[in-house]
């Protein structure tokens, strides 16, 4: 796997997730400081981007394509990118699932937005557009030569 390439996609899907972010912490003296908190581990974009790549490889027609691939990577980044994104929403979602709870205390009760169905519902939609994306490629892959 080429490690250029890698880095090129994880970056485009740290963006498009806008994954990366600072936490407001207290250092041993007690100043505010900002420290790096991300979402997702660069080993974790990383699997769902092979996962991408296995998934564009695995639709009819059948491709053996890598991250190693440079024109590869460079013409169908967006499509990568895109089916990374689908596995961390899924993923998110899941995550989001266990968080959510509701609060009952006599006649107060109060039930906090429900972010997996928001993320569940972005993934189904995006998940059509996707196949329907990979399908036209895959149709027309023959004329794509590396």
């Amino acid at each position: 796997m080429s490690t250029k390439n890698s880095d090129k996609l994880i970056l485009l899907l740290q963006n498009r997730l806008r994954s990366n972010g600072k936490a407001k912490s207290c250092d041993s003296f007690g100043n505010t400081i900002y420290v790096d908190c991300d979402i997702y581990t660069k080993e974790i974009l990383d699997s769902f981007l092979e996962l991408s790549v296995s998934n564009f490889n695995q639709f009819p027609i059948f491709t053996n394509f890598t991250l190693g691939d440079d024109k590869f990577v460079d013409t169908f980044a967006e499509v990568l990118v895109e089916g990374a994104t689908l596995y961390a929403l899924s993923s998110q979602a899941l995550i989001e699932r266990g968080r959510e709870f509701s609060i009952q205390d006599g006649s107060i009760h109060f039930n906090p937005p429900t972010v997996s169905e928001l993320l569940n519902t972005q993934y189904s939609t995006l998940l059509g557009h996707h196949f329907m994306k990979l399908q036209t490629i895959k149709s027309h892959i023959s004329t794509f030569s590396l």
